[in-house]
């Protein structure tokens, strides 16, 4: 009899137990506020996702906003253009690929710095494409076809017909450019010597809120490996657009600049960049 009535003694007090705990379950939830609907002018503006990078120091991509907002790089081929006024930055249309020199060098007494050596090995490579002219960068009444050029933009002091130089490149330009991929995108500074080239599916600089970008450090490279690092990146436009960077893809720029004897293993970075191994 003992037995009997310590196991009902025994049950009396797990039920209890769950009782209790069933009570202060209720009121946690209970003391949670009930959601609010929406209504007016009251309704929240929902949080934006944090920018998302891929790649290394030598080639990245940055994606800001709804990723599924995002237009794709779709081109065939590569033209350059040359700008000369703040007006003209919102202008232009397409895809670019802004050609940007972080440090001025145009009075730069010492010709014979890697740095300057660079500037002028970027701009000669660019000026070897075909030119097209602003006006025609510009939106001015709907295509009957899409174009599919990527336009490298080149800055310019004057609207003279002259090529551009380290000289006469227009830095003030390339440093609002800068400035408004670094707001965008915080953990870049770009104030390495650079060139930076930075391409875009069309003009972000209008107010576009969901867009993504590339951008490859040239002062990563060594000279000698400029003219390849810069034809790479354009057949990498042609072939794979704005998609991210795979590792294996960031691992071939690393191999890249890290050369030094470039002519001696030039078959080598080739077949690398091309994706043979």
């Amino acid at each position: 009899m003992k037995k009997v009535l310590l196991a009902l003694a025994g049950l009396l007090l797990l039920l209890l137990s769950y009782v209790v705990l069933g009570n202060l379950k209720v009121k946690e939830v209970s003391s949670k506020a009930p959601p609010v609907e929406a209504t007016g002018s009251s309704v929240s503006t929902p949080t934006p996702a944090p920018p998302v990078s891929t790649g290394n120091d030598k080639i990245t991509k940055v994606s800001i906003g709804d990723k599924e907002e995002q237009k794709d790089i779709n081109v065939r081929s590569h033209v350059y253009t040359v700008i000369n006024k703040e007006d003209d930055l919102k202008k232009l249309s397409y895809t670019l690929s802004y050609v940007l020199f972080p440090k001025n060098l145009s009075g730069h007494s010492n010709k014979i710095t890697a740095s300057y050596k660079r500037y002028v090995e970027v701009l000669e490579q660019i000026q070897e494409l075909r030119k097209i002219d602003k006006g025609n960068v510009m939106v001015q009444k709907p295509l009957r076809f899409p174009r599919t050029d990527n336009h490298f933009v080149l800055f310019k002091k004057g609207e003279d017909e002259s090529r551009v130089t380290v000289e006469n490149y227009n830095y003030e330009l390339s440093y609002k450019v800068l400035d408004f991929f670094q707001e965008k995108y915080p953990n870049v500074r770009f104030d390495d010597d650079g060139p930076y080239i930075i391409t875009t599916a069309s003009n972000v600089m209008n107010g576009a809120k969901d867009f993504s970008f590339l951008y490859i450090n040239l002062s990563n490279f060594n000279n000698s490996a400029i003219r390849e690092a810069i034809e790479s990146y354009k057949k990498r436009l042609v072939d794979k657009g704005n998609s991210d960077i795979e590792k294996l893809e960031g691992w071939r720029y690393s191999l890249l600049a890290a050369l030094t004897n470039f002519n001696d293993d030039i078959h080598l970075v080739r077949s690398a960049m091309a994706g043979d191994f």
